[in-house]
Formats: C-alpha cells, sequence, structure tokens
C-alpha cells in the first residue's frame, strides 16, 4: 500500500498538493522525486484553496501498477 502525502500550500498559490509516497522506506522521498518531511495530511490552520493529485506521481503510480487495480476492484 502506498501512503499520499500533502505538501503543503504556498502563499502564492493557496493549493495542497497530494504525492505518492515512494515506499516505507523511501525517507521522505516521493515517486517524482520531491522529499516531504511533514505529517501525511495539511498542517492544522491551512485552508487550501484547493487541492489537486501530482502528475507525475499518478503517472508513476499508474505505470507500476497498470490496470491491476481496476482489476483488484472488481473481485
Amino acid at each position: 500500500m502506498y501512503e499520499m502525502r500533502a505538501d503543503p500550500a504556498t502563499a502564492d498559490t493557496n493549493e495542497v498538493t497530494w504525492h505518492v509516497m515512494a515506499g516505507i522506506e523511501s525517507a521522505g522521498v516521493t515517486l517524482c522525486g520531491r522529499q516531504i518531511l511533514t505529517a501525511p495530511y495539511p498542517p492544522a490552520g491551512q485552508n487550501a484553496v484547493s487541492e489537486r493529485y501530482c502528475a507525475f506521481c499518478m503517472a508513476a503510480f499508474r505505470a507500476a501498477f497498470g490496470n491491476g487495480l481496476a482489476e483488484d476492484c472488481q473481485s
């Protein structure tokens, strides 16, 4: 199972980006190569205007698991 972590919003974007962590021993590295050492959820009191998913992390995850995810959901 993979963990998602929020990359904190910045003052200029006010947008939280969710990343997929590279694994249990990832030392805070995401599938797209960013290092996120924060908790797996946005910091308390941070009101992001919007949230999105990192396209690079999602593409790497999709490439690794392919259509197997859809098959698992149907069983």
